[in-house]
Order: structure tokens, then C-alpha cells, then sequence
């Protein structure tokens, strides 16, 4: 028995040992005793690492055009979105992971910089979608609207820091001379 490719079959187990064992043991009875892993991302509908990658990319850079394209792709590939949005949700909980060991500053999502507040709202905006996506009649459009509506609330900003930055720029501005002051002096 050959297999070329084991990642799949551990990310598709989840840590879980026996659900490893039973995945390779279906692989086996479906593609004998040589698996790839294009056979295992056909078998159980998995979107491939670098495509969740890319999809996470356009996320991060709010490529409205790729998303949906990506989408599209995944879907007429006959690819589980449900399974498509954990696996999103797990990149960016790492890249947000990552920011908030850096002390807050910023994460990587795609190549992209971004703020632990902006993972923190695009993994909710992931995170509250989720329901309409495994439950909806409209499973592909419940994740289009999903993924948009999380990219936007990853580029809003908390009136909170808002506030803070204007009174911050107020200070600023407060310390600075008046053109009157520049005139008389």
C-alpha cells in the first residue's frame, strides 16, 4: 500500500487516531492499495490546502471577485462548503493566534497583514454564518453571503477605537500652534 499524501486524511480526522484508521480503511476499499490525495479530496469532498489558501487570501485582501470565483470552483467541483468554512475557520483562528502572540500588532491571513481586531471580526463574521450554511436551503449562496458579510465586518472598525484615534488626533491637533499663533510670532 502506497499513500502519497497523508495530510488530507489527518486534517479530515482531526486529531482523532481511530477516525484516521476508519478514513484509511474507507480509502482502502475505494482505491485500493495506492491512495493519492486528489482520491481522498474526491472521496470526501475536501477542498485542497492551497485552494483553502487562496480562498483565506482573497478573505484577507476582500476580493469580492475571487471569493465568489473560488466559490464557484469548490461548488461545481461537488466540494463540501460546510467542511470548506471549518477549515477557513481554522486559518484565520491561527493567523489570529499568531497576532495575539505578536503582542497584538498583526497576523497573516493569505500573505496579508491583518490586525488581531480584524481576525477577530472575520472569524466571527465566519463563525455567525455557520448555521445558515449547514442548515440553509441555499447552501452555496448562505456561503457566499457568509464570506461577504465577513469580509466586511473584517474592515469595520469598533466605534470604541475610533473614539480613541479622533481624541488622540484632537490631542495632537490641540498641542500644535493655531495659524494665528504662526502669524504672530
Amino acid at each position: 500500500m502506497c499513500i502519497r499524501d497523508s495530510a488530507c486524511i489527518a486534517r479530515l480526522a482531526d486529531g482523532g487516531m481511530r477516525d484516521a484508521q476508519s478514513i484509511l480503511d474507507q480509502m482502502i476499499a475505494f482505491c485500493g492499495g495506492e491512495i493519492a490525495e486528489a482520491d481522498v479530496l474526491d472521496v470526501y469532498g475536501l477542498v485542497a490546502e492551497g485552494k483553502v489558501a487562496e480562498l483565506a487570501a482573497a478573505l484577507a485582501a476582500g476580493d469580492h471577485r475571487l471569493i465568489v470565483s473560488i466559490v464557484d470552483e469548490c461548488d461545481s467541483a461537488g466540494r463540501d462548503l460546510v467542511r470548506l468554512l471549518t477549515d477557513l475557520q481554522s486559518l484565520v483562528r491561527s493567523a489570529l493566534l499568531e497576532s495575539i502572540a505578536s503582542g497584538g500588532r498583526s497576523g497573516r491571513l493569505g500573505g496579508a497583514p491583518m490586525t488581531t481586531e480584524q481576525l477577530t471580526r472575520l472569524l466571527d463574521g465566519l463563525r455567525e454564518g455557520e448555521g445558515s450554511v449547514k442548515l440553509g436551503l441555499a447552501e452555496k449562496i448562505n456561503f457566499e453571503v457568509t464570506l461577504l458579510k465577513a469580509v466586511e465586518a473584517s474592515r469595520a472598525r469598533a466605534i470604541d477605537s475610533l473614539i480613541k484615534e479622533l481624541a488622540s488626533l484632537a490631542g495632537e491637533a490641540g498641542d500644535a500652534p493655531s495659524g494665528d499663533e504662526k502669524k504672530k510670532g
